[in-house]
């Protein structure tokens, strides 16, 4: 027996479920014969992107198909081709496992230059299109920009970020919408007459409930209800395939909360570990239901638009005479943060019944409240009188006295003010350098790599000094192990004070004005002090680049 969702696939555009917005449309397009050579699909799983396509497909080339008609005939040999999947002129390709060019270059650019076999139109369904290399979609844009008149491209997607906004722009948009539960619930109460089983309503309710608008999920699921067996299922068996709804736990649990019935709500909580129920499904519906209340609170939502039935209804209206905003926001918070730890719990229930506690017992200041006092208490300045301590902790005495005075000042803006910080002098730096750089050398010789013609300090920055690399190695090198901190010990040594270093790799046109610099001090230097080039001055130099010592002279 073929699948729920595949034996009642939609073969008309009327039999669609929702989408009313692209149904007509699409109808539109057909009753006019007015097409675009490229649409674009996108939106969730199991919403009816590719049966729309295939709709659409089937439409545009029924033979029997009249102007003003937008409905496929599902009797003529093209219409009977394409639901059988035997049709020449409509081509599907799953981007998934079709990703690289080579894939589009023979799945669609060989074959759109040939006309259709026998249909008017030759189409080509793409479906997760989003799947596509860059390549492959450069490829497939050559094509969209300049298609053949015979040709419709329908691109299918469920993430539409992934697309280039170059194939989105040459596309007609369609965004699928999520099925409404009361037009999900009538879908699933014809398939169940057309298969001849009774079901209970509330299991209706609950498939729509766990398959989140997704259509081709709720006909699967009760495809599974469907394989119990028997022409009556009820609630009882169907919870057997499908975890049905809480929504009664939930209430009676947010009801005590809600009172503030700390020991009910933690014996509920452990009732439901021992009956087996997941409690991470269980807080999943649990937020989502208080993520109601609190929308209905605020005014932002009606009750009617939940679909809770009378009996819930009033409960609910009940719960939102009982509990504030605040509380409502603290709830969700707390559970929101027990999901997350309910992944990694030792024990099952802690979180949930730290939760409880958090809740029930450190909520009676209103959220407002204390918001209000934070600030504040921030600025409240004590004065402590007379502490005595002693060694047992249990003893500990302190007296705190706040008198009127600094009750005034506590109201005032607290001004601190910010500690001068000791600026080093640059100048003072760039004199010495030399002398630093010889001095971080004979502290370590990983240092031996750079010399005051390789590094230099380019400005002073609050107290940190920065430094300028010539070469990209010679910084990567000075970065690792603790460079870094040999070098500003040798400051510290050299000019007495501390100071942090932060390295860069000079640009070239900065290196190029240090470099000229340095050229014009040097002749300045040579030219005042009439130095002339010796064997001294030479080894001098050489030791001075290589970072050697002078042991002995001959």
């Amino acid at each position: 027996m073929p699948s729920i969702y595949r034996k009642y696939r939609p073969k008309t555009f009327t039999e669609m479920v929702g989408q009313n917005h692209i149904k007509l449309t699409l109808q539109s397009e057909l009753e006019h014969n007015s097409f675009v050579h490229a649409y674009l699909f996108c939106g969730p799983r199991g919403l009816g992107k590719t049966t729309a396509a295939r709709l659409f497909a089937k439409a545009v080339n029924c033979e029997n198909r009249k102007d003003g008609e937008s409905e496929p005939c599902n009797k003529c040999q093209s219409c009977l081709e394409i639901m059988d999947a035997r049709a020449f002129d409509l081509l599907e390709i799953d981007a998934a496992s079709h990703t690289g060019v080579d894939n589009v270059r023979e799945n669609i650019i060989d074959n759109v230059r040939f006309t259709p076999h026998r249909a008017k139109y030759k189409v080509f369904i793409i479906d997760e299109v989003h799947m596509l290399s860059i390549s492959a979609f450069n490829a497939l844009l050559k094509t969209l920009e300049e298609p053949p008149v015979y040709a419709i491209f329908i691109l299918c997607t469920t993430e539409i970020h992934k697309v280039p906004e170059t194939i989105i722009s040459r596309c007609q948009r369609f965004d699928f919408k999520k099925v409404p539960a009361v037009d999900m619930i009538k879908r699933l109460n014809r398939i169940s007459d057309n298969e001849g089983m009774k079901i209970d309503d509330e299991i209706y309710n609950v498939i729509a409930h766990k398959s989140e608008g997704c259509m081709r999920d709720a006909e699967g699921m009760l495809g599974q209800v469907f394989a119990l067996g028997g022409n009556k299922i009820t609630k009882e068996q169907a919870a057997l395939v499908i975890p049905m709804s809480e929504i009664k736990l939930i209430l009676e649990l947010v009801d005590l909360v809600a009172h503030n019935n700390l020991s009910v709500s933690l014996d509920l909580i452990n009732k439901l570990v021992d009956e087996g129920i997941n409690l991470s499904a269980f807080n999943k519906e649990l937020v989502e239901f208080l993520r109601k209340l609190l929308l209905i609170k605020v005014g932002a939502h009606k009750i009617d638009i939940f679909d809770f039935d009378s009996q819930t209804g009033k409960q609910v209206n009940m719960i939102i005479d009982l509990i504030d905003e605040n509380k409502l926001l603290g709830m969700i918070e707390e559970f929101l943060s027990a999901g997350y730890d309910l992944r990694s719990a030792s024990i099952a229930q802690l979180p949930f019944e730290l939760a409880l506690v958090k809740i029930c017992r450190f909520t009676d200041v209103s959220r407002n409240a204390l918001m209000n006092e934070t600030p504040r208490l921030r600025n409240t300045r004590i004065k402590i009188e007379n502490p005595i301590y002693s060694s047992n902790f249990s003893h500990l005495d302190v007296r705190a006295k706040k008198t009127l005075s600094e009750t005034k000042m506590a109201r005032q803006p607290l001004i601190i003010k910010k500690k001068e910080e000791k600026v080093v002098d640059f100048e003072k730096v760039k004199k010495e350098w030399v002398a630093i750089v010889r001095a971080s050398h004979k502290k370590s010789c990983d240092l031996m790599f750079i010399n005051e013609k390789m590094v230099w300090p380019i400005r002073i920055d609050g107290n940190a000094l920065e430094i300028g690399f010539k070469y990209d190695l010679h910084r990567s090198r000075f970065d690792t192990n603790s460079n870094k901190k040999v070098l500003e010990d040798a400051i510290r040594e050299i000019i007495g004070e501390v100071i942090e270093i932060k390295s860069r790799t000079l640009k070239p046109s900065e290196l190029a004005n240090v470099e000229m610099f340095i050229a014009s001090e040097d002749a300045k230097n040579m030219k005042l002090n009439n130095v002339k080039a010796t064997d001294e001055n030479i080894l001098e130099h050489i030791l001075d680049s290589f970072g050697g010592e002078l042991i002995d002279k001959e």
